[in-house]
């Protein structure tokens, strides 16, 4: 069953933070994400909003592990939110 994440986060820049990574650094990329199917990008009002589908829970959680967290939380502290839900395939038409 595929799995959708869908990420909300603000705009950081490299100098902003002790790990200097931007917030599209932090997004998954098509062919070094192990699962990933697909990712959409979208900057509105100094806000990322990142749309990415997986093959399956396990490839989806293996990108946002412990160490995500942690990283997410250095960047964005509270101003992130980070929803991981399965595809329903039944009701897709």
């Amino acid at each position: 069953m595929r799995y959708l994440a869908i990420l909300d986060c603000p705009v950081i820049f490299s100098g902003e933070n002790t790990y200097s990574m931007t917030s599209i650094d932090m997004c998954p990329s098509v062919g070094i994400a192990r699962g990933l199917i697909s990712r959409h990008i979208k900057v509105v009002d100094a806000r990322v909003l990142l749309v990415s589908i997986w093959s399956d829970e396990a490839a989806s959680k293996a990108y946002f592990d412990a160490e995500w967290y942690e990283r997410a939380a250095a960047l964005w502290g509270d101003d992130y939110q980070l929803r991981l839900e399965a595809i329903d395939e039944t009701n897709v038409a």
